[in-house]
């Protein structure tokens, strides 16, 4: 109950203050795992909203972190994670090491920590301890290709003690596509497996 008062809080802050921090675009730099940026709309006058010094801090913590998962940099990664970290993705392994190992065998080669995110997002909310980045694409319509409909995806964290603590983000298994975390997991003989 207590974690999805968190997430219902997140959700709220995101509709509450959505356009809080709009990032222009910035060119790709090699990626096609995730949706390019592209900047999200509103009405909401941005440039009023203030952030606290720590919240400041925060974001760009867990830009950090972010980048350094882009870069593939597990090991820096998991500095940035509390021993005991909680991964709320019902694809994923629950803890930060199942994570990095998992990702490790799909990225194995690091590469030198991009110096922003990749790619950019399209809003970016901090709140006293939690930090949510949405992204907004676009993707063909399965009913009819030659359409096209925008959907947001988005990472949310939760630090204590200036570590992230837990992550929320999308855990979609409609289709399938995310089977493969799963199966990894088992192969792998973890016991920090997502359900199936």
């Amino acid at each position: 109950m207590k974690h999805l008062k968190i997430m219902m809080a997140g959700a709220a802050a995101m509709a509450g203050l959505t356009g809080s921090l709009l990032i222009a675009q910035q060119p790709k730099l090699g990626h096609d795992d995730a949706p390019p940026a592209k900047p999200a709309g509103s009405s909401y006058d941005v440039s009023s909203l203030k952030y606290t010094p720590q919240e400041q801090k925060n974001i760009a913590f867990v830009s950090e972190y972010y980048r350094a998962l882009q870069s593939h940099d597990y090991d820096l990664a998991l500095k940035h994670l509390t021993p005991d970290e909680i991964n709320h993705n019902a694809n994923d392994p629950s803890t930060g090491p199942g994570l990095m190992a998992m990702l490790k065998g799909r990225f194995p080669t690091v590469e030198p920590l991009h110096k922003e995110l990749d790619p950019i997002p399209n809003l970016i909310v901090a709140k006293d301890d939690m930090v949510l980045l949405m992204y907004m694409a676009s993707d063909k319509n399965p009913k009819d290709p030659s359409k096209t409909y925008e959907y947001g995806r988005f990472e949310m964290v939760r630090l204590v003690g200036g570590k992230i603590a837990e992550h929320w983000d999308v855990g979609d298994r409609r289709v399938g596509a995310q089977m493969w975390k799963i199966e990894w997991c088992e192969k792998a003989g973890r016991n920090d497996c997502p359900k199936r």
